[in-house]
């Protein structure tokens, strides 16, 4: 019996730890599943894809900011090239971050151009580890950037043109004071840009072209430019009861019931106005790249100017000064609801209301130029549309901040009001224009 028991109780005890094996595979196999799903769920700490973007290619010099999927508490970042480690970045943070920036410099690191290996090591924790090893490309020459031809002498509101030939595959601007304009793609290795001068550049105190290749060296040349001063016409207007409530209010609708007579102007005057230049200066980003216009722009058939380009006008209440703005184009008037010819072929890029313009439509020629249309009675085009030189777009008229019939019309550079008068002009085109656009 004795020897029975002792064989039942070897017995139990293999089932027992049978079962404890059984119980900790189960527990070893939950643990991995559990262990791979935060895996793919993002527990491992791993780089953007735009920071990936940025480390394939380097230049000679470049901070590059590296984004993570979660903040990261170390990093390790050396670059390998024929054989030989450089250090580039070693980390350990006191407190986890989600981006840091990594500072690459070809000549302290006595790096060549050609291929290189990044190695870099991400740590969120201890169970929280990626490495990465990338293939990256480094170059360090500077993009070939020649000036052509450009406008050296410039008006206070009016339009400059530059050409140049820059390496195929870079990006070129024009840095004008605090201003940046992007060239676009003329033709193969060309680029040309039509630019504004800003009633407010009175000097051009700092201005260059830079070429930018893809993996970011870049190339400047300056530019002599001088620009004419500009007297203006000044206005001084007293506001009136009569004229806010006629002109103000009926465009506020609900809004300006809880607003004084002047509060409703200046909503209209300043923080309308404000809008409307911003909604401008967006669509003049995304002009075509190619010239569609030809020749010297139309004015407005049989018309008289009621006002000019770059007029200062000044409000004042009581004898006070409450609010002022400058006038951006010309306004042109003829007969009530008169056709409104398109002053130049292009592309309709907005038609719709636009605040203080009203109905407006607004026309893409290429390359950043732009012609505007407002206080339109009727709009007889579509956005997106083709049209030709002369063919009608709508119909003068008051809407938006107008007290009558007119065609407020103005020419836009780069999403900036400049003077309509050089465009309308055919000997300005051909003598400052035209020779820029035609250099080689």
């Amino acid at each position: 019996m004795r020897y029975r028991y002792r064989i039942e109780e070897r017995r139990e005890r293999r089932i027992a730890f049978i079962k404890l094996i059984r119980r900790l595979a189960i527990f070893s196999l939950l643990l991995l599943v559990f262990y791979t799903i935060y895996l793919i769920s993002g527990g491992r700490p791993q780089l953007s894809e735009e920071s990936l973007k940025r480390l394939s290619l380097l230049p000679a010099r470049k901070t590059i900011e590296l984004e993570f999927s979660k903040p990261v508490s170390s990093i390790r970042v050396v670059v390998e090239q024929e054989g030989k480690e450089r250090p580039l970045l070693y980390e350990k943070l006191s407190a986890p971050v989600s981006r840091i920036n990594l500072d690459f410099d070809t000549r302290r690191l006595e790096l060549k151009d050609g291929e290189a290996l990044l190695k870099i090591e991400l740590s969120s924790g201890l169970f929280s580890k990626r490495s990465y090893s990338l293939k990256t490309q480094i170059d360090t020459k500077p993009p070939a950037l020649q000036i052509l031809a450009y406008t050296p002498y410039v008006r206070q509101g009016g339009t400059g043109a530059i050409k140049v030939k820059a390496e195929e595959g870079a990006s070129v601007y024009l840095k004008f004071n605090e201003h940046t304009y992007t060239f676009y793609p003329a033709e193969k290795g060309y680029f040309l840009l039509l630019f504004p001068i800003r009633l407010d550049d009175s000097s051009a105190s700092q201005v260059y072209v830079e070429a930018l290749d893809p993996a970011g060296n870049s190339a400047r040349q300056s530019l002599n430019l001088r620009i004419k001063e500009v007297k203006f016409k000044e206005d001084h207007i007293e506001l009136t009861e009569d004229f806010i409530n006629r002109a103000i209010y009926p465009l506020l609708g609900d809004e300006g019931r809880s607003l004084s007579p002047l509060d409703a102007f200046k909503r209209i005057n300043e923080d309308w106005r404000r809008e409307n230049i911003k909604k401008v200066e967006e669509l003049g980003k995304r002009s075509e790249p190619k010239a569609l216009w030809e020749g010297a722009f139309l004015q407005l058939p049989n018309s008289k100017v009621l006002a000019g380009y770059g007029d200062i006008r000044h409000y004042y209440h009581k004898g006070q000064l409450v609010s002022e703005s400058r006038h951006m184009g010309y306004d042109f008037a003829s007969v009530a609801q008169a056709p409104v010819p398109a002053s130049n072929s292009g592309i309709v890029a907005f038609a719709g209301f636009l605040g203080i313009y009203g109905n407006t439509v607004i026309v893409d020629h290429g390359f950043g130029l732009m012609s505007l249309y407002g206080h339109l009675s009727e709009m007889t085009v579509k956005e997106g549309q083709y049209v030709k030189k002369g063919q009608t777009i709508g119909r003068t008229g008051a809407t938006g901040l107008a007290l009558g019939d007119h065609l407020h019309f103005g020419i836009i550079v780069q999403g900036y009001e400049v003077n309509p008068t050089e465009w309308l002009d055919p000997a300005w085109i051909e003598r400052v224009i035209m020779p820029v656009l035609k250099e080689r």
